[in-house]
């Protein structure tokens, strides 16, 4: 019937850790949702100016795979318990699957991590080309948003680049209004003609958007990569435990 007797010893053992080794990793699915779902709604504008969705697609496939992770846990969970095989090798199938995606998402986050720098400062240069007078446009409202969020200006020298790589005038302005640094009552300075350190930001934004996006990129491939390996001993646990029932 696929179920076996009460087991003893050794089986009973192993039966324990498998329990265990889930409750680990449905509390790891946890984890990875909530950074998902952080990574979504945290820096949402950068995706514009990194010019690939690769960013946000990583966040997407994290707060997927977590939820997967969350239902197959109790699925080990109960096989083990149970000891019912059939749900055993579900489990193993399942959890194999989802071992090599996080292992492989864990992998490439460390790589993009490597390639972020010339990848964002190649695609912020000719995002800032299509900054427009329009506050509704995307890249516009990006980099306003980028520059407003992150205390930052332009890419790398904001009193040279805004003059030199937008496709239209800033009016005789120097800046963009979202350079300019906060009053006390949250208003933004006036900076624009006259940009200084007192009154805006005038540290690039692609340092600023490598660190972040390059800390990241460490955070979630580190977590992916501690859930595989917690997620390659329920596998051994779990083919273990199939074959000790009778």
């Amino acid at each position: 019937m696929g179920r076996g007797v009460e087991m003893n010893g050794c089986g009973k053992c192993v039966r324990i850790m498998m329990f265990g080794i889930n409750f680990i990793i449905w509390v790891a699915s946890i984890v990875i949702l909530v950074l998902g779902i952080w990574t979504v709604v945290d820096r949402p504008y950068l995706e514009e100016l990194l010019g690939n969705e690769m960013y946000m697609n990583a966040a997407y496939i994290l707060i997927a795979t977590g939820c997967l992770i969350f239902f197959v846990s109790f699925l080990g969970c109960f096989g083990a318990l149970k000891e019912i095989k059939c749900m055993l090798l579900t489990y193993f199938i399942v959890v194999l699957l989802l071992f090599v995606v996080l292992l492989i998402g864990g992998i490439l986050g460390y790589v993009f991590r490597d390639k972020a720098e010339t990848t964002i400062k190649h695609s912020m240069t000719s995002a800032m080309k299509d900054y427009s007078s329009n506050p509704g446009s995307p890249i516009t409202k990006a980099w306003d948003e980028t520059q407003i969020a992150m205390k930052c200006c332009g890419i790398e020298s904001p009193l040279t680049e805004w003059l030199t790589n937008i496709n239209f005038s800033l009016g005789g302005n120097l800046v963009p209004k979202s350079c300019c640094k906060k009053t006390e009552a949250g208003e933004l300075m006036d900076c624009q003609k006259a940009p200084n350190d007192a009154n805006a930001y005038l540290t690039g934004c692609y340092r600023k958007a490598t660190e972040f996006v390059a800390s990241q990129a460490v955070i979630i491939g580190g977590v992916a990569i501690a859930v595989a390996v917690i997620m390659l001993l329920g596998l051994i646990l779990s083919i273990a435990l199939f074959k000790m029932i009778d």
